[in-house]
């Protein structure tokens, strides 16, 4: 599969039924789908799965140099939806894509009788993203929360009984383990799911009323 296959691969896996699983490359493609969906449609949980870092989940792009990754497209990245763009500085942040979809997103969520949740599998999220995300979805409201990340995080799918010393009493048969891990060059693991689940976030927003 290729990488774009393996994170739809496991957001259906994570996914209840009745489940919808959209890959798509930027928010604008992401707002436009969740519009899409009946405008009755109460929404109850959201996994954003593929790469992110400290500021924004990336919709699409490619890798750039050993740990980092880039976008390709304008608003190919969810970011802070409060963030301005300068005209003076044309790298900076422009959050208005990122609100239309935030928006479009809590029309949707505002509709569960249950709390819901926001869940960010990638990159150091924790740290920035799941907190601003939170702020952005106030006003709507919503009972529920945002999670995410302060390290690595690393899905992966094991087929057979790892030989690890001591044994490996984690593992109940091939499916997805995903670990959290440092990004030192040791990649030490500091946490591990149990099969098609999700490890305990490191840091975990609730959204304001």
């Amino acid at each position: 599969m290729s990488v774009s296959d393996a994170f739809k691969k496991r957001a259906t896996l994570l996914a209840s039924s009745p489940s919808y699983v959209f890959g798509v490359a930027t928010a604008s493609d992401a707002t436009n789908t969740i519009r899409a969906l009946p405008a009755n449609l109460p929404i109850a949980k959201v996994y954003f799965v593929g790469h992110g870092n400290a500021d924004v989940f990336f919709f699409d792009g490619a890798p750039d140099g050993t740990d980092n990754f880039k976008t390709v497209n304008s608003d190919g990245v969810l970011l802070n939806p409060g963030a301005v763009h300068s005209p003076m500085n044309p790298d900076s942040p422009d959050g208005t894509a990122s609100k239309g979809l935030i928006d479009q997103l809590a029309a949707h969520l505002s509709l569960s009788t249950s709390p819901v949740e926001i869940d960010f599998l990638c990159c150091n999220s924790g740290s920035t993203l799941v907190g601003t995300v939170a702020q952005a979805l106030s006003g709507h409201k919503i009972n529920g929360s945002v999670g995410g990340y302060n390290n690595d995080y690393r899905t992966n799918f094991v087929g057979s009984k790892p030989k690890e010393p001591p044994p490996a009493t984690w593992w109940t048969g091939p499916g997805w383990y995903d670990i959290i891990q440092t990004d030192d060059q040791q990649k030490k693991m500091l946490k591990r799911a149990t099969n098609n689940a999700i490890p305990s976030f490191d840091t975990s927003s609730n959204i304001p009323p």
